[in-house]
């Protein structure tokens, strides 16, 4: 019975705390949207690897009974820096 009375002095005081003006209201949802997105390019974002990520590094694909070497990075286990071999510099 407590648990709902709870439940009753929550639901009605965030209702009664909402401001009665619109327009305030939407402010709100923007300002706090904002803030989301204004969080999420503040995170540090992972540290950029030259790992190669069709073979993990390892220079080598295969399921243990047969390996070959990778075709991606070509046996180095690092990405290669470009694909194109006659791109314009």
């Amino acid at each position: 019975m407590r648990f709902l009375l709870c439940l009753a002095v929550v639901l009605f005081g965030c209702v009664a705390s909402l401001p009665e003006d619109h327009t305030l209201s939407a402010d709100i949802a923007c300002e706090t949207a904002r803030m989301v997105v204004q969080l999420r390019h503040e995170i540090a974002p992972t540290p950029v690897s030259d790992e190669c990520e069709n073979c993990d590094g390892t220079g080598k694909i295969g399921d243990g009974k047969i390996v070959m070497t990778c075709p991606v990075c070509r046996g180095t286990g690092k990405k290669l820096k470009s694909v194109c071999k006659d791109c314009p510099k």
